[in-house]
């Protein structure tokens, strides 16, 4: 699709760290960092995807600010990843066992992500089967799949942080060529999420003749007719976590409900991919979740 390119002079200095225009500019000190880790990544073979801002950007033209670099590896691949940065000069730190570590050097880091906070996946093969060649810090990458980065964002919804804007400006951007039933089958039992996005999507752009193809959303949409009409058991129990770890607390902490997202977490905990990454003599450091997680593993809890 075309797109117009804004007049910026009156825009508050929020607002120009999200516009439509130029080349996806990286301070130098920052680009260096992550021209170092990439270069460091590909001279060790390892697959990697990018996704994040710079993803968004290759999809839709939008160019945001961003403080870190997302790199998204397979979980197998995160052990071999992390020896190439410390290589490289990086400092390897564990934030958290089923999904996150990262790569710091001063006061750059890069997020290597290898799952999903809420414990739901962890990152497959489809991320970087289905991603395509970029240019990035000067060096070739893989950009992440637009597929996979709506569903990923589909359960990113914080009070700091919700990625709404994002979905609908990939389906407007590139929803024609989009894969749907590969996004569809992927969303799975988590279908309601995607319909949410795609009736969000019709309310954003009531006019688009382009975005979301009509059988797909009828057909979202008769799974919720559906479902509205299965009978309900009364089960407290809540999904809510699963999106917003923080909004939905009160739900678990307070009125008790069964807490999906925490036994998503502890499921993942127990794949042997997991507890291999944990025990990797590769981290420089710990953070306290991994480190209570180790005490479990220690004490066979896990």
């Amino acid at each position: 699709m075309t797109t117009r390119l804004p007049a910026t002079d009156d825009l508050t200095r929020e607002e120009r760290t999200s516009v439509t225009h130029g080349d996806f500019w990286i301070p130098q000190e920052e680009r260096e960092t992550y021209q170092r880790a990439i270069e460091a990544l590909n001279r060790g073979g390892i697959p990697f995807i990018i996704t994040g801002a710079y993803a968004i950007y290759e999809y839709t033209g939008i160019y945001r600010e961003t403080k870190d670099l997302d790199l998204f590896v397979e979980p197998e691949q995160v052990a071999k990843a992390m020896r190439a940065l410390r290589g490289a000069g990086f400092r390897a730190r564990l934030e958290e066992v089923q999904w996150l570590a990262k790569a710091i050097l001063g006061d750059h880091f890069v997020d290597l992500i290898f799952g999903m906070g809420n414990g739901l996946s962890m990152v497959d093969a489809d991320w970087y089967r289905h991603s395509r060649p970029a240019i990035f810090a000067a060096q070739p990458v893989r950009i992440a799949p637009p597929e996979e980065l709506i569903w990923h964002r589909l359960f990113i919804s914080e009070r700091h942080r919700q990625d709404m804007a994002d979905i609908a400006h990939l389906l407007l951007c590139r929803g024609e060529t989009l894969d749907w039933e590969r996004l569809v089958a992927k969303t799975g039992p988590h279908w309601p999420l995607l319909l949410a996005q795609l009736v969000m999507f019709s309310y954003v752009y009531p006019e688009a003749a382009q975005g979301v193809p009509p059988e797909i959303l009828r057909s979202l949409l008769e799974r919720a007719r559906l479902d509205a009409d299965r009978p309900r058991n009364s089960e407290p129990i809540t999904r809510g976590t699963l999106v917003s770890r923080f909004s939905f607390a009160i739900d678990v902490n307070e009125w008790g409900l069964r807490d999906l997202r925490e036994e998503s977490i502890r499921a993942a905990e127990r794949q042997p991919i997991v507890r291999e990454i944990a025990q990797s003599d590769v981290w420089d450091e710990h953070s306290e979740s991994v480190k209570a997680f180790l005490e479990r593993v220690q004490a066979t809890q896990i």
